[in-house]
């Protein structure tokens, strides 16, 4: 009270204007102390995927098929991934594109039902931290847009939801035996499609194009656990169920490294592709020159050799030629687009006129193709246009000397799911310059 009388009696007496300045600088300091909490020494950036902020939540939400199993803050599934080991990411960059890492800078804010005792953190390779639930690193799942999606359960059979009790969740919650379900998910069924511009090719039951992997070898696979994350295996428990014209012959098994089998035709492995989301899409037709669909003969078609039909023109040179436009993003401003309005990106691990990305990256990084002729639209700088070799002698468009890409995880036109993936993937502006924000 004494303090309190002292100073009401000082302002009551007469002062000088700077005086007076002197003492209003006091009282707005004051206040500024006692109002502004502690400066924070986390980074204001958090992760694109999560709304959560530095410190992102881990909530437990019940599943019609999975039971009760974990997700964040936003309600979008967690995923664990079997072959990493305990505290330790085995996820490589590629790998994260797809899987992106639920990360954090501080200490996660845990839901009802979530098990604190397993909560912890691991380092990923390039340093941010990832959260951990009983000593397994989460990720986030690139095709589920939505919460409630779980479409990267079972996924090359090593990824899986977790359940608040730190198990991953394989089988999901039915009324059904035990084994009509394994025999429901493991019974695979091959049939023959046809394609206006490929001919015949395989697919499953459903519809789902089946893809040949030209690396592999005579009933040999491959494709590693990254790989398969992205091309998951065709698995069947038992004998294939064959549909009209599959040869029977061509039909037989391999083993993968983590024991299951999966389906061989002509002595070659069979996948699918992760961004084949409907019955008849061909997106892994040709990717990285490595990943193409099978005929029923069991030889791979490579759409590139397609000649055209004698009864159909041959197209103008100009039809295979990609366009270059610019399109504006409320966040990003004015980027570089395609002639759909997809959106295209810059590796900054790229040299100038020379792309880094090796056939792993470039499945989930599609390059922006050209015979050496792109068609550009309004805003874009026709002198900053060039082109340079894939290792696999392809030509892929630059743009101020870098090379420019899609990605997989973008499925409609103005969608910039890469913006800022694992910190090396960027869009780019009409000027050249990479955005980085």
């Amino acid at each position: 009270m004494n303090q309190h009388t002292s100073f009401l009696s000082i302002i009551k007496k007469p002062v000088s204007f700077f005086g007076m300045l002197i003492i209003m600088a006091m009282i707005l300091s004051a206040c500024s102390a006692y109002n502004t909490p502690a400066a924070s020494t986390t980074s204001p950036a958090s992760s694109a995927n999560q709304a959560g902020g530095n410190a992102p939540t881990i909530d437990v939400t019940s599943d019609p098929t999975y039971g009760n199993i974990l997700v964040d803050g936003n309600g979008m599934t967690l995923y664990i991934f079997t072959v990493d080991g305990p505290d330790q990411s085995n996820c490589d960059a590629s790998c994260l594109a797809t899987w992106p890492p639920f990360v954090t800078n501080g200490t996660p804010k845990l839901g009802t039902g979530v098990d604190a005792s397993l909560v912890g953190t691991a380092t990923l390779s390039d340093g941010r931290t990832i959260v951990t639930y009983d000593h397994m690193p989460l990720y986030y799942y690139v095709k589920d847009i939505q919460p409630g999606q779980t479409t990267g359960e079972d996924v090359g059979s090593v990824w899986f939801v977790i359940s608040p009790d730190g198990k991953p969740v394989k089988a999901p919650v039915s009324s059904l035996p035990a084994v009509s379900t394994q025999e429901v998910s493991h019974q695979a069924s091959i049939n023959v499609a046809s394609d206006p511009a490929l001919g015949q090719y395989l697919v499953d039951g459903n519809g789902m194009t089946i893809y040949i992997f030209t690396k592999d070898g005579p009933d040999l696979s491959n494709c590693d656990a990254s790989c398969l994350s992205k091309w998951p295996a065709l698995l069947s428990s038992g004998s294939p169920v064959l549909g009209a014209g599959v040869d029977a012959s061509m039909i037989s098994s391999a083993k993968l490294a983590d024991g299951t089998s999966i389906v061989t035709y002509d002595h070659k492995p069979l996948y699918y592709f992760a961004n084949d989301t409907q019955p008849g899409q061909m997106n892994g037709e040709g990717v990285g020159g490595v990943w193409y669909a099978i005929s029923p003969s069991g030889a791979e078609i490579d759409n590139s050799s397609q000649a055209a039909p004698t009864s159909t023109p041959a197209p103008a040179a100009s039809s295979s030629e990609p366009t270059i436009n610019v399109a504006t993003n409320y966040t990003l401003g004015q980027y570089l687009v395609d002639g759909k309005g997809e959106t295209l990106y810059v590796f900054t691990k790229d040299g100038p006129d020379q792309s880094n990305c090796n056939a792993s990256c470039l499945a989930n990084w599609p390059p922006l193709l050209t015979e050496g002729n792109p068609m550009l639209g309004p805003g874009t700088d026709d002198s900053k246009i060039g082109s340079t070799l894939l290792a696999d002698g392809r030509r892929i468009v630059t743009y101020n000397h870098m090379p420019l890409y899609y990605y997989a995880g973008d499925t409609n036109p103005g969608d910039v799911n890469g913006q800022g993936v694992g910190s090396v993937w960027y869009v780019i502006n009409p000027d050249g310059e990479i955005i980085m924000q």
